[in-house]
């Protein structure tokens, strides 16, 4: 025997060791108790381990719903949702269409990742009755996607998932790790709390042009106003990011001050919407999520996520600056801008000049991502990697702000988050005045 060699038991010693570890880091990472621990080490290893897939483990695994969302959340996290999940997919074979709901709720998100929105739902539907929690979930992400906040919580209600929201309560999407049924619910939430103005008497033509009554028409499936689905449709594309590119916002926010070493400056970054909105659109998320779920939206909500897609990020110089609203001029075109909701609390004196990437609602527009302020010589480097449209050469170019940037303390206040997600809370409040 070389020296090299274990004594006899040592390796199995060491092996168990491991495994012990493995299981303690399960329970503690996703809360798990230690007989799913072990489903989900199982389950796991058919896809990180090229462990040969074990058909029941694997229905007994994704049967229980933390398993299974943990799995998930384990193979994105290591880019395992291509090939080798649906590799597993694939082995699990006609469980996907029977009552094994957990399976069924797999293979539904993976023709989620893979663009196949139709074989999604058709396997959601076809699982339905299994009441799989992660199932009803799903099909209630996608009516919520719909803009149907009531059919989305009584697909929660019914998968047991506590739709009594406080809306009072702070909700922030970017950082929220309730779990996906939970955070869906605060997501729909304000909107299911209030519903719309209808658009007719229920005796009249209906306003879509059908010729029908009102109320054999679209009495009962009034939409909330586009400026308060504004908000809802940017948190849609974060649930999106969040289940399919999940590490591409914090990979770029590493990105931006890979050069700065001072912490309020990298904390600053970290915690803020930037790299969520260049993840969102120069990262691609905004037009994955067109081409897989766009038909999905109401069609003034695809309008104006199309029209997003197509907006490039500027460099805009204040006009004039005022709690609530903001008027910008678009240094490239001199086109002029109303943002509103999204901006700094403290008004910007006239003259400032800042880079964000403004969404268009109706006559006015919201910056989703933050501000950020630029010094007049970094302007002609800033528009010329803008109007590339590539997120490498923009992720160098706004990174160059902080490398330089002396100011830290006014830029921490200005660079806030400005995804003020109140805007969802106080639309209740709005639309019971109007």
């Amino acid at each position: 025997m070389g020296d090299d060699t274990p004594a006899d038991g040592v390796g199995d010693e060491t092996s168990d060791a491991t495994a012990s570890d493995r299981l303690h880091r399960a329970t503690i990472e996703f809360g798990l108790d230690d007989a799913q621990a072990e489903s989900f080490e199982s389950l796991t290893a058919m896809v990180d381990d090229d462990t040969p897939v074990e058909a029941g483990a694997a229905v007994v695994a994704l049967a229980a719903p933390d398993v299974a969302e943990a799995a998930w959340t384990r193979w994105s996290d290591d880019e395992a949702l291509g090939g080798p999940v649906d590799d597993l997919v694939d082995a699990l074979g006609d469980a996907a269409a029977d009552a094994a709901g957990g399976v069924a709720w797999l293979a539904a998100r993976q023709h989620l990742h893979r663009g196949r929105l139709d074989d999604a739902i058709a396997t959601l539907e076809g699982a339905r009755s299994s009441g799989h929690r992660l199932v009803l979930c799903e099909l209630a992400a996608l009516a919520a996607d719909r803009s149907d906040p009531l059919g989305a919580q009584q697909l929660l209600r019914d998968a047991g998932v506590n739709v009594d929201i406080d809306l009072d309560a702070p909700y922030d999407p970017r950082t929220a790790d309730h779990g996906f049924g939970a955070e869906l619910a605060e997501e729909i939430a304000p909107f299911a709390a209030v519903r719309p103005k209808p658009m007719a008497g229920r005796n009249d033509r209906c306003p879509c042009g059908s010729g029908k009554k009102y109320k054999a028409c679209h009495l009962g499936d009034e939409l909330h106003p586009l400026a308060d689905r504004a908000g809802w449709l940017y948190v849609k594309l974060m649930r999106f990011m969040g289940i399919h590119e999940p590490n591409l916002a914090g990979a770029l926010a590493a990105d931006l001050v890979e050069h700065v070493a001072a912490d309020d400056v990298r904390d600053m970054v970290h915690n803020s919407y930037l790299p969520v909105d260049l993840a969102v659109f120069e990262g691609g998320v905004a037009q994955r999520f067109v081409d897989t779920k766009g038909s999905l939206l109401p069609p003034d909500e695809a309008a104006m996520l199309d029209a997003w897609v197509a907006q490039p990020r500027r460099v805009y110089e204040v006009i004039r600056s005022r709690p609530g609203a903001m008027e910008l001029a678009d240094l490239t075109t001199r086109e002029r801008a109303t943002v509103v909701d999204t901006v700094p609390d403290e008004p910007l004196d006239a003259g400032w000049l800042v880079t964000t990437r403004l969404a268009a609602v109706g006559d006015s527009h919201r910056a989703y991502g933050g501000f950020l302020p630029v010094n007049a010589d970094m302007v002609a480097a800033l528009s010329e990697a803008f109007d590339t449209g590539s997120l490498e050469t923009t992720v160098l170019a706004i990174s160059q702000i902080f490398d330089t940037a002396a100011g830290h303390d006014e830029m921490a206040e200005l660079f806030s988050s400005s995804l003020d997600t109140t805007e969802l809370r106080e639309m209740l409040e709005d639309l019971a005045d109007d």
